[in-house]
């Protein structure tokens, strides 16, 4: 617990305590990690370089001693619970950025003891982490970028605020307004003085442009990674998520010279027809609530493992192909420039259902999506709702009634963030996939 100022809620548990939560999470979590990757080396065909993105995944490896070490020369680590956190801020002012939303089951229940069931269970296990300690990259955080995306994300922010430095950043609902455009730029402005104080580094105009160039390096990765899926299937959905994730944990640059590794793997194997399953396989579109690992990729293994299965070819999540999408654009290369440029690329191109419209509610979000099964040639699209994601269980109804008048179909799965409903979840899965399957030899019957 720190002591820089009374705690707000009654957030710490007894360190003898603590010590047991982490050492009994450290132990499951490795195990299940391992359990993992012992599937996926199972997968026909899986590419060579996906071996790089194995090792950032294990959060208790070279990456979390890399962090430690450059704490230790007294660098900064900027930890950001939404994708709303100005990366290229963070860069510019020398520190290190990593996303540290929980997604660790067994947390949640700890988490559980502060907040309401019915609350996000990431909320409630990113909290509990914090309490146990437990979380390895959130513990190395000198402060934490906390956005308000819900009411749970908002107050995720107060309860961290009990264990560390807190940043709120207050979100415009309705982003397409002038006012709003010059209130997030304002914002923008307050998290770089901020950063300033924190790093002891100035944001000048020459550290913005590199650190923009930084970021823009990684979305032409990004997207060529994106790319290379259009056609037959030559990653797992799975394993292209995890890739993409690690993005979040991992040094960019470095990142970016591996994700254009695997692109051209990727696109060498689209050439010679290197697949990693049959090209018949239905086509899935993932959309809702965001998937965090290690044990939050639970429905993409059920996608994929299943009897019969398929393949994810894309995503319309905020823990995936939204990440790093929508690049940076500079004009005059001014700072007054560059930081509109960085708030209209966090702002603008967002689909997040936390805005909406004065007309025509959130369109982005159902354009986006429809523009994705055309370019993807999806199949179907499986919109998955945590229990407690309220935001995204709202908007379902609307992108349904879109997606179903252009004849896509789509299954709403809401889950339990915990293992026990596997087995259920299974079962919705293969129905829903075995519906795909017979749709599509119907078609082709008729041809």
């Amino acid at each position: 617990m720190t002591d820089r100022v009374p705690a707000k809620y009654v957030s710490g548990i007894p360190e003898q305590e603590a010590a047991q939560h982490r050492a009994a999470y450290r132990a499951t979590y490795q195990r299940h990690i391992a359990e993992y990757f012992s599937r996926i080396a199972a997968t026909p065909n899986r590419p060579k370089a996906m071996s790089y993105f194995d090792g950032i995944a294990d959060f208790w490896g070279s990456r979390e001693q890399e962090l430690r070490e450059f704490k230790a020369r007294g660098g900064k680590v900027v930890g950001y619970t939404c994708m709303f956190a100005p990366l290229e801020l963070i860069l510019a002012a020398g520190a290190v950025p990593l996303r540290v939303d929980s997604g660790f089951y067994d947390a949640a229940k700890l988490g559980d003891r502060l907040i309401p069931v019915e609350v996000c269970p990431v909320i409630r296990s990113t909290i509990g982490g914090k309490m146990a300690a437990f979380h390895p990259y959130l513990e190395l955080c000198d402060v934490v970028i906390s956005s308000n995306t819900c009411d749970g994300k908002t107050k995720l922010g107060e309860l961290l605020s009990d264990h560390l430095p807190v940043w709120m950043v207050n979100l415009p609902c309705v982003k397409e307004s002038l006012h709003a455009r010059e209130y997030w730029v304002t914002e923008m402005r307050e998290i770089a003085r901020k950063l300033e104080r924190l790093t002891g580094t100035r944001v000048t105009r020459e550290r913005l442009h590199r650190a923009i160039g930084t970021t823009l390096r990684a979305t032409r990765a990004f997207r060529r990674l994106q790319e290379a899926r259009r056609g037959a299937p030559v990653i797992m959905g799975r394993d292209y998520l995890m890739a993409q994730q690690m993005l979040a944990f991992d040094d960019m640059a470095r990142w970016t010279e591996h994700a254009e590794t695997l692109a051209a793997e990727l696109e060498q194997r689209q050439k010679d027809k290197t697949l990693v399953c049959p090209e018949d396989t239905p086509r899935i579109l993932l959309t809702g609530s965001p998937m965090f690992w290690p044990d939050n990729w639970k429905i993409p293994n059920l996608i994929e493992e299943g009897n019969p299965r398929g393949v994810i070819v894309a995503d319309e999540l905020c823990s995936g192909d939204r990440f790093m999408y929508d690049p940076v654009g500079v004009d005059d290369g001014s700072m007054k420039d560059l930081f509109a440029a960085i708030a209209e690329r966090y702002l603008l191109p967002c689909t997040c259902p936390c805005f909406t419209h004065e007309e025509a509610g959130n369109r982005d979000r159902v354009d986006r999506i429809l523009t994705q099964v055309k370019d993807y040639r999806v199949d179907g699209i499986i919109y998955h709702v945590i229990r407690g994601c309220h935001l995204y269980a709202v908007e379902y109804m609307r992108i349904k009634k879109t997606i179903e008048r252009e004849g896509i179909p789509i299954y709403y799965l809401d889950t339990e963030y915990s293992r026990e409903d596997a087995g259920q979840m299974k079962t919705r899965v293969e129905a829903f996939l075995e519906m795909l399957h017979t749709r599509t030899a119907s078609v082709d019957d008729l041809y």
